[in-house]
């Protein structure tokens, strides 16, 4: 799918749009651009899928591995925090906002 001058002059319209010549032509390639992107993600949809053999686990993936290879625990977060309670980080208040409500 793609669009012409005309096309895009239509829609510039329809959205109230001033195009000059080179916003024209611009507009054009770019619109051109992302529908020809759109068009390869809806061929995509359309490739057969191999199915797994019956009774098959589907690999397992290795990315946590590789995420965290080189990194050490943090162990619990709440050692690190400053303020901890009940698996949550306290925050104090924004300025002018009195944690007790008495500024509300």
């Amino acid at each position: 799918m793609s669009v012409d001058r005309e096309e895009i002059l239509r829609i510039a319209s329809l959205a109230r749009l001033r195009l000059d010549e080179g916003d024209l032509e611009r507009m054009t390639r770019e619109l051109n651009t992302v529908l020809d992107h759109v068009d390869a993600l809806a061929e995509l949809e359309r490739l057969p899928v191999a199915a797994a053999p019956s009774g098959a686990e589907p690999p397992a993936s290795t990315r946590a591995a590789e995420e965290t290879e080189g990194r050490e625990s943090v162990g619990d977060p709440g050692a690190l925090a400053p303020a901890w309670k009940d698996g949550f980080f306290l925050v104090p208040p924004p300025p002018g906002i009195h944690a007790d409500g008495a500024g509300e």
